[in-house]
């Protein structure tokens, strides 16, 4: 084997064995407020989700982000009964409420209000008391090379932030029971082209977020 080849090999091998050892790093900033929600209203109540609102260009990483954090609801609090979006979605759809809800989701764009009547509705046909609003403010993806050798790229540093915002709304009452923010940086180590996803990132964000409603552990 040339020479050249054996440094190479010995260059990756020695970046795998360290590699192992870097892990990943993550920097959560939380702030909530609690307006009215009791230790045990979730599971009294159950939950909902409605379609979050994005900043531009990130309007397809809704869904994802959604599904995050009902996931991660799901496993912080299993005695509270969850109705993802798509049931949400799909139980207004069969209870032709589709045009009031466009139109709460586009009043809530332009006032961050939830318009009471139709909030109440949809809890109704969700079969929940409480529906949570997700905004997702940013969401970057960097990655920078950490290790080359001869132009080729061994070992990158990827790195996400994200910053979201969830309230939790009472449909009896149209008020919000419960909000809180965050700001997420995580970065990692990878040998492969392919970015952080949304979905792993706002997993984690969840995970801390939802830490701070009252009745978590």
């Amino acid at each position: 084997m040339p020479r050249t080849w054996r440094l190479l090999c010995l260059l990756v091998a020695t970046a795998a064995l360290g590699a192992c050892g870097i892990g990943q790093q993550t920097r959560h900033e939380v702030q909530s407020s609690n307006l009215s929600l009791g230790a045990t209203d979730l599971e009294t109540g159950g939950v909902g989700f409605l379609t979050p609102a994005a900043a531009t260009g990130r309007e397809a990483d809704k869904q994802a982000l959604a599904q995050a954090f009902a996931r991660a609801l799901g496993d912080a609090r299993p005695g509270v009964k969850i109705v993802p979006l798509p049931s949400i979605l799909s139980d207004v759809n069969a209870a032709d409420l589709d045009q009031d809800y466009k139109s709460m989701y586009r009043d809530y764009l332009e006032t961050g209000i939830l318009e009471g009547s139709v909030l109440k509705r949809v809890g109704e046909v969700g079969g929940v008391r409480y529906l949570v609003q997700l905004s997702l403010a940013d969401f970057q993806q960097l990655s920078r090379s950490r290790l080359s050798f001869f132009g080729l790229r061994l070992m990158d540093t990827k790195q996400a932030n994200l910053r979201v915002f969830l309230q939790v709304w009472d449909s009896h009452t149209g008020a919000v029971a419960w909000e809180g923010g965050g700001e997420l940086n995580y970065a990692y180590d990878s040998a492969t082209e392919n970015p952080a996803p949304l979905v792993t990132v706002a997993s984690r964000a969840a995970e801390r977020l939802l830490r701070e409603l009252p009745g978590s552990r």
